[in-house]
């Protein structure tokens, strides 16, 4: 019979241990053992593989604990990168952002960590080509049976050798297969080596050269170099009309912030900006240093390398959209925020952070210096400047003493008559009131002129609605509470929240009349009147229907820089930002749809948006104008803005805010419940703000009942909101937490928590 031994179970080892938040959807948090041999390379910030139920599962390290023994815990089976993700830094940043925006750690970590990090996406491969060694110009020179392209390919390798593979047929015009005919025929040689990350092309070639700093910058510059050198600085709010030479006084902020030995971080609202300020820097640093651009046209693996460049300090100045705000530095000194007023800066998808804000919160843990930069600032900002948390640097002149543009406000209202009483049987109404004689008339001049033009209208498409001439049935989205818009090219109806898209139908589904009208304009429809005015003319147009390939908004904006077109039409794109000399009217289609919307910011973002349109004339050494084109113009923020007008406009816009507690007097927040069947969403709302109002309704916070939102149906779900007024958000944010995170299954539909909404109609 065998013998049976018993041995005794050994006492495991003091271990390190690693608290891991999983790679989830909700915060689940779980300790596992540090193997010896990984001791030394295990931080906070590590992305790790562990073993989880049946399987395995990655996560962060976000804490590590005293040696324990313990035969309850697991090891971590591997390290996944091989040097820290979320430095403790960011770590830092993400643990604000989930307590202030009322979302689970593990979703501000997955918005600050690239999907391409994550999964530890290698960069791509690229080959540089140079001439064989043995390669001999005589025998090249006689050679006439090798292809033409050959011989071009040849010669240009011969004057431009290394070149990269990726970039000769663009360069050239030479295809690549005969590139790698050279290859297999031992003409050239190619050593592999890193796909260079795409950046922005030369748009603006005239505005590279630095400028000679005004007296009222100098003075700015100074008051931000003092501030930078102090330990906690404080957030400067740089107040400057448009043209005021604001990237200018940015550029020489930089340069005294990388003397410093620190980094520099420069947010834009939009990726048209990029290509600008990106040449304009370029052009001001020498090779010393490194520039990185960051956005959502990069792809994944040009991301993932261009986070291990900056977490590896090879990155000194990085420029980018919203989420560049999680940018991996370890030694930032300066945060530029440009256009900070602007809504592009909300995320609008869990966590719904604000990129302005938490660039300030960033500058305050990491003692960095952060601007905000705005010729329009938002009311929060200036309401910080009253309270004294932000500093106030002016500037109140336009450089080189150009002025500003006269503004000429068209009232519509008088046209309606007329418009009417010509209107005919045509589908399409008239397009008398479309462009105003006053318009036209300022537009044939500068034409003559040779100057050009910008035309703004903030609806894409044709029209906004298709209408039946009959009985007044509007075609509506079947998933969304909007009208359908109509897109001529090509010629369908699109709604413009879920994208469902359908023909014309021949005729009416009411009444059956094929009569329609097509009410309201956008961009193509003021494109195709343009045309017809003025045959002669140069017309380009700029929304997300003619931007969309890869390259096509810098080619654009390269195009109208070069003086390749006369008119610009476009949406929002077109309003901030951008600086051409030649550009001398500015036509502001309409803004009354901007200006009645029920959002409480209706105002603000109205008068925001006509100065930034109209900013973009008259900033060369032509004297501007702008005509605004509406139906309501005595409304303050026309009038304010006619009269360049910011603080008298604030002053008003202030008091009406204060009267009904709303933001920058107290917090907003907005609840909003999705889903369906309707009766479902509505029950949930009643039941959840009844709950919401027990626990957090007091003197300092104020909530309102559930009603549907403004647009009640989008994609296929009902919306209901709720809107809480509150001067703790911190407080009422954490409470929030307890009572709606987690429990989503439980009821069936999405609660969504917004903290500061830009758009309550989102």
């Amino acid at each position: 019979m065998e013998q049976e031994f018993f041995f005794p179970p050994c006492p495991s080892p003091q271990l390190f241990v690693a608290r891991v938040l999983l790679d989830n959807k909700r915060d689940f948090l779980l300790d596992y053992f540090i193997p010896e041999e990984l001791e030394q390379v295990i931080t906070l910030g590590s992305y790790v593989r562990v073993p989880f139920k049946h399987g395995f599962g990655r996560g962060i390290v976000v804490e590590i604990l005293e040696k324990q023994q313990s035969d309850r815990l697991k090891i971590i089976t591997r390290l996944e990168n091989q040097q820290p993700v979320v430095p403790p830094n960011l770590l830092k940043l993400c643990r604000w952002i989930a307590d202030y925006y009322c979302c689970t750690l593990i979703s501000a970590l997955q918005a600050a960590l690239p999907q391409s990090v994550r999964s530890d996406i290698k960069p791509k491969q690229d080959l540089l080509l140079t001439l064989a060694t043995d390669f001999n110009p005589m025998v090249f020179q006689n050679e006439h049976k090798r292809a033409k392209k050959e011989i071009e390919a040849l010669a240009y390798l011969q004057k431009n050798h290394p070149a990269r593979l990726s970039e000769l047929p663009q360069k050239t015009g030479i295809p690549r297969n005969i590139w790698n005919k050279l290859l297999r025929k031992g003409l050239a040689i190619g050593l592999l080596t890193e796909k260079k990350n795409p950046l922005p092309q030369p748009i603006f070639p005239n505005q590279t050269q630095p400028q000679h700093l005004t007296d009222e910058q100098s003075q700015a510059l100074q008051f931000i170099e003092t501030e930078m050198l102090k330990p906690k600085p404080k957030p400067i709010l740089l107040f400057g009309v448009t043209g005021s030479g604001k990237t200018e006084l940015y550029i020489h902020a930089m340069e005294r912030c990388l003397t410093q030995k620190k980094q520099v971080l420069l947010l834009v609202p939009e990726i048209a900006l990029t290509p600008q300020l990106w040449e304009r820097i370029k052009s001001r640093f020498d090779s010393s240093y490194t520039l990185g651009c960051w956005h959502s046209r990069i792809s994944r693996a040009e991301k993932a390398h261009l986070w291990n460049q900056i977490l590896s300090d090879k990155i000194d100045i990085l420029i980018g959209t919203r989420s560049a705000i999680f940018a991996p530095f370890r030694s930032l000194g300066l945060i530029i925020v440009d256009e900070e007023h602007e809504s592009s800066f909300k995320q609008e998808e869990n966590p719904r952070y604000h990129g302005r804000d938490v660039a300030v919160m960033r500058g305050r843990l990491e003692g960095a210096l952060v601007i905000l930069g705005s010729a329009t600032p938002s009311l929060e900002s200036y309401y910080n400047i009253l309270n004294a948390k932000y500093n106030l640097v002016e500037l109140k002149k336009r450089v080189e003493a150009r002025r500003l543009p006269q503004v000429t406000v068209i009232d519509q209202r008088r046209r309606k008559k007329n418009s009417s009483e010509k209107e005919t049987k045509n589908a399409f109404l008239n397009t008398e009131e479309l462009i105003s004689s006053e318009l036209k008339e300022a537009i044939e001049k500068r034409l003559g002129k040779k100057e050009q033009i910008i035309l703004y209208i903030n609806h894409r498409g044709y029209s906004s609605s298709l209408q039946c001439s009959s009985c007044g049935y509007v075609l509506p989205c079947p998933n969304c509470s909007i009208s359908l818009s109509y897109h001529k090219i090509p010629a369908i109806l699109n709604c413009h929240l879920c994208n469902y898209s359908s023909s014309v139908p021949i005729q009416c589904p009411i009444c059956k009349d094929r009569n329609f009208k097509f009410l309201g304009s956008g961009t193509e429809k003021v494109e195709e009147y343009l045309s017809q005015l003025f045959p002669s003319a140069r017309i380009l147009r700029m929304d997300s229907d003619t931007m969309r390939k890869k390259g096509a908004l810098e080619q654009a904006l390269r195009a109208f820089s070069q003086r390749n077109f006369d008119i610009l039409v476009g949406t929002q794109m077109v309003a901030k930002g951008l600086d051409f000399p030649y550009v001398s009217l500015v036509g502001i289609v309409s803004i009354d749809t901007l200006l009645h919307l029920p959002d409480f910011r209706a105002s603000e973002k109205s008068f925001q948006q006509l100065l930034q349109v109209s900013g973009r004339s008259g900033r060369g050494s032509i004297e501007g104008e702008v005509y605004v084109q509406t139906r309501t113009p005595y409304h303050p923020a026309i009038q304010f803005a006619r009269h360049h007008d910011y603080l008298g406009f604030v002053d008003q816009e202030l008091e009406f805010r204060k009267t009904l507690s709303y933001p920058p007097f107290y917090r907003a927040i907005m609840i909003r419940f999705i889903g369906h069947p309707e009766e479902k969403v509505k029950y949930v709302a009643d039941a959840l703000t009844k709950e919401i109002k027990e626990k957090v309704e007091n003197s300092l916070t104020l909530v309102g009942t559930p009603s549907p939102a403004p647009l009640s149906k989008v994609k296929g779900n009902y919306h209901y909101q709720l809107f809480l007024r509150c001067l703790k958000v911190m407080e009422v944010s954490q409470k929030l937490r307890e009572i709606i995170l987690d429990r989503e299954e439980k009821w069936g539909i999405i609660v969504r928590v917004d903290i500061d909404p830009q758009d309550l109609l989102k």
